[in-house]
């Protein structure tokens, strides 16, 4: 079950928003739900307070009452998996949710390609979600491990040893492919921040670009950020040029 949470003070984007859902579910094999508030009011509180798996939240950043950079840090608190995406007219804010330690999907602007620009993104999510249970299968001599996608942080490579270093939330593995063999089999898991490293977007929260620092979701980091990426990073996590 996908349970799909938006919120918009304007009645005609929940409209449209509910709308542009249903297109793209019906297509899919999973069950959905949708719950649609004008306000984070009481309801969508207690609505955040239920432990429910694969939650979307689609919200607006600025409403009546709150602010909903405010809103994703409140549940990012609570739900470390939870996929946010912020959909707004004010493209002032992409640079601090870029620099946010809340882990945000992607930020779409209200212009004349919204539509086309969230469908594109909640296909990404599905598609993600489809995967989510897949694994990178390590032969070693007579064995072979199964290391799911979704435990892995971070890719690296060994330059000596011409092997790419696998590094879960326990452990550091070798793998035998390439990172560019790796970016090109799971582009919807992982992205390239640097020319030595591919990092899983599921696992980030934060991208700190003047220490070029990683942070993950297990309160981990690594400094294999690079300015280099920073625009193909910005444009794919914000969805704006």
């Amino acid at each position: 079950m996908i349970n799909f949470i938006i919120v918009d003070d304007n009645c005609m984007w929940l409209k449209q928003v509910s709308s542009i859902i249903d297109k793209i579910m019906i297509k899919t094999n999973f069950e959905y739900n949708k719950q649609l508030f004008l306000e984070y009011d009481d309801k969508f509180n207690k609505y955040v307070e239920l432990e429910l798996e694969n939650k979307i939240y689609i919200l607006d950043i600025r409403t009546n009452t709150r602010n909903g950079l405010d809103i994703a840090r409140e549940i990012r608190l609570k739900e470390v998996d939870a996929i946010i995406i912020f959909l707004t007219a004010y493209p002032e804010y992409g640079n601090e949710i870029l620099k946010s330690m809340f882990g945000i999907f992607c930020m779409i602007l209200k212009s004349d390609n919204v539509y086309q620009l969230l469908e594109q993104s909640i296909n990404e999510i599905i598609k993600r979600l489809n995967t989510s249970n897949q694994v990178i299968k390590i032969y070693d001599n007579n064995s072979i491990s199964f290391i799911p996608l979704s435990k892995i942080l971070y890719i690296t490579i060994d330059s000596k040893k011409r092997k790419a270093i696998i590094q879960t939330d326990i452990k550091s593995i070798y793998y035998k492919k390439t990172l560019k063999a790796l970016e090109i089999e799971y582009p919807n898991i992982f992205i390239r921040t640097h020319k030595s490293c591919l990092a899983n977007v599921n696992r980030i929260i934060n991208l700190d670009f003047k220490e070029r620092k990683i942070y993950f979701n297990n309160k981990s980091s690594v400094e294999l950020l690079s300015k280099k990426y920073k625009d193909k990073i910005k444009e794919r996590i914000l969805n704006i040029n």
